[in-house]
């Protein structure tokens, strides 16, 4: 897994450095771990069933359980949308000020007034079992009681805007097509709402 991850990782950091947004699409959560590393951001977004902060699950720290445990030691901040379920320990992690978790019936709330991030660097990233498996079920680990795919929509057309890097992971194809589908979209949105806002900006810029 660590030959894996620096050879990705490599390839991300030539996307940063010639200043474009990557976009990884999985499979497997781990790969978000080097384009996290890559982009380097000051917060790390996720909506997720899982809370993912074990130091290691299933006699590896190279797990999907422990996405968002390796990614704070790049990120100051994570905020996981939508979490459900998570042992005694991730919990108690999870309580500490560089965690903050939003249960999925508080995700709406957290939309309605989401942080402006100001001059902070975001790294946004969509386990699409962060979804209700009743419209996403090809994942690997369903977690009933999950966020609706207009809310999920909702998440990646507010953070987009601020992300300075995208991935959409856990989709595997064990039902008709629905899961992947609901991914293409919410990549289509990410890229949509990232650009207009990337092109707003440089309008400003010009006009000023």
């Amino acid at each position: 897994a660590d030959e894996y991850t620096d050879h990705l990782g490599g390839h991300l950091r030539d996307i940063v450095w010639d200043d474009a947004v990557p976009l990884v699409l999985g499979g497997e959560h781990t790969v978000t771990v080097p384009a996290v590393e890559a982009v380097d951001p000051d917060v790390f977004v996720c909506l997720d069933a899982h809370l993912d902060l074990r130091e290691a699950y299933d006699g590896t720290e190279w797990s999907h359980a422990c996405v968002t445990n390796h990614v704070l030691e790049t990120a100051n901040e994570a905020i996981i949308l939508g979490a459900r379920t998570g042992s005694e320990a991730e919990w108690e992690r999870a309580n500490e000020t560089d965690v903050t978790v939003v249960a999925p019936d508080a995700v709406t709330d957290w939309l309605a007034d989401a942080p402006a991030f100001a001059d902070e660097t975001v790294y946004l990233s969509i386990d699409i079992d962060g979804v209700d498996p009743g419209f996403a079920p090809a994942t690997g680990t369903m977690e009933p009681g999950g966020v609706t795919p207009a809310t999920a929509r909702r998440v990646v057309s507010t953070v987009a805007p601020d992300a300075a890097g995208f991935d959409i992971v856990e989709v595997t194809d064990r039902d008709e097509g629905q899961t992947a589908a609901l991914a293409a979209k919410l990549l289509r949105t990410f890229v949509h709402e990232h650009a207009a806002a990337t092109t707003d900006a440089d309008t400003d810029q010009s006009d000023g």
